[in-house]
């Protein structure tokens, strides 16, 4: 779980202190005017927070420079990734995130073609773990002989970035959940599995890229599920379990 925690009310207590030190020094004809300015600033503040209805599009990455070593394995297994189905119930956006002082912000990823974008991302990480993977073509995967020892593909079953704004903090959450496919050319076996990961983050200024960067662990942490699962004998993928 990625949290991040920051403490708003100690910083709330030391601006309120030094507003009231600068406060007690300035001369009386003068306090109608700070007034109207901190009334001013406020109000920039407010408008801040308010939302626009705007959808905020970014892709998802494997994050490489979070990566631990790749542990050993077939260097001359081939792998193929097909477009993942998307399954999902919502399939306009991945999250949104209300304003604290009115309107919304929506979230999505890959323009909305999670399916393509899903591919990608495991091709992505499969080569910085130093797997040979590619994308596959339709000519590839509608042939009986298949160029690749492995087929992998699957359906997302949720993919959710969402965040709640409160008086000087955003509570962030994204979770996506997938069942994977695996199907292996040597035998015509299937390894099937579902997994989900899941992160939260809380900040006190927020940014899209607060969203994005805790998208990108949480896929990350679910492609390190899958091959802390799987293992590979004889040209082809089976299940950590059955290795004898």
């Amino acid at each position: 779980m990625h949290e991040r925690y920051r403490h708003p009310h100690l910083v709330i207590e030391q601006g309120l202190s030094k507003i009231h030190f600068l406060y007690m020094e300035v001369p009386r004809v003068k306090t109608q005017a700070n007034w109207c300015i901190m009334v001013f600033v406020a109000s920039l503040g407010l408008l801040g927070c308010q939302g626009t209805g705007q959808t905020v599009n970014f892709d998802p990455h494997a994050s490489p420079s979070l990566m631990k070593a790749e542990a050993s394995h077939d260097e001359g297994l081939t792998i193929l990734v097909d477009p993942f189905r998307d399954q999902r119930p919502q399939k306009i956006r991945i999250g949104s995130r209300p304003h604290f002082w009115g309107g919304v912000t929506h979230f999505n990823v890959w323009n909305g073609n999670v399916s393509e974008g899903m591919a990608n991302l495991a091709v992505e990480y499969l080569k910085k773990r130093k797997w040979q993977a590619a994308r596959a073509t339709t000519s590839e995967t509608g042939t009986e002989a298949s160029p690749a020892d492995v087929i992998l593909t699957g359906d997302i079953l949720s993919f959710e970035a969402n965040a709640k704004t409160g008086f000087l903090f955003t509570d962030i959450d994204v979770q996506i959940r997938v069942g994977f496919e695996a199907k292996n050319t040597v035998d015509g076996s299937t390894v099937r599995m579902v997994l989900g990961a899941k992160g939260n983050d809380t900040v006190t200024i927020f940014d899209s890229k607060d969203v994005e960067e805790l998208t990108n662990a949480v896929a990350k942490d679910l492609f390190n599920q899958l091959f802390q699962d799987l293992t590979v004998k004889d040209r082809a993928f089976h299940l950590t379990s059955e290795k004898s």
